[in-house]
């Protein structure tokens, strides 16, 4: 299993939140979760239990992007920046508006219609142990039926075969992890100048506009970063 030992679920449907926990606890019994239901409570467990991880809602009652306050408040503090926040939605999402999640640092997206076994969040940790970009649910296009369609996932392909060196690698990993660039540069070694030029090698590498669909880029071509992955 994953080295994520201390998970937190934030999420304002309780029974979202027991079926999500009873299936991390199915997959280790060790798993410690938190629970919160608001985004302040969730600020409260960020800061008492320094989570490993964060599955994060994004809708709370009426308002649709709720959890982004948290998801950009765990982003801009120094202690808790590096913790990696998957953020989830019952409503299917565009390339688009995951990219945008992404942008804001996001670790991942998975759409809570898909989060109905153990087997959905084992995935998700080991692929972002990997160094993998964790996408599960994100919608393509529609169907005739007016169904949305799911993206295929390719095999996984590593950072050498695709020509990386390790500089850019190591960059890259913390950044599909939602590292912020100061982050990054510090863990790195490295001026954030210096980080932002390696972000835009890769992007004209992957042909891709900016930093946001870079990460889906490399979602999309299931690439692992981890050199043992």
């Amino acid at each position: 299993m994953p080295r994520y030992k201390k998970i937190l679920l934030v999420d304002d449907h309780g029974i979202v939140r027991e079926g999500a926990a009873l299936h991390l606890r199915a997959l280790d019994p060790e798993i410690e979760v938190f629970h919160a239901r608001t985004v302040e409570e969730g600020k409260a467990q960020v800061a008492a239990h320094g989570p490993d991880l964060v599955f994060l809602d994004l809708r709370f009652e009426d308002e649709p992007l709720e959890g982004l306050k948290l998801l950009k408040w765990i982003k801009a503090s120094p202690e808790h920046d590096h913790t990696p926040v998957i953020v989830m939605s019952g409503e299917p999402l565009d390339r688009k508006a995951i990219e945008d999640l992404l942008g804001d640092n996001a670790a991942g997206f998975l759409s809570k219609g898909k989060a109905d076994s153990a087997e959905i969040f084992r995935v998700a940790m080991m692929s972002m142990e990997a160094g993998a970009v964790f996408i599960h649910g994100a919608r393509t296009g529609v169907t005739r039926a007016g169904a949305p369609t799911a993206e295929a996932q390719p095999p996984p392909r590593t950072a050498a075969s695709l020509g990386l060196n390790e500089s850019h690698r190591k960059v890259l990993m913390l950044h599909v992890r939602g590292t912020p660039y100061k982050r990054i540069a510090r863990d790195c070694g490295l001026a954030e100048v210096t980080v932002k030029e390696y972000i835009s090698d890769m992007c004209r590498m992957f042909k891709v506009e900016n930093a946001k669909a870079l990460i889906y880029e490399i979602a999309r071509a299931g690439v692992v970063l981890r050199e043992d992955a």
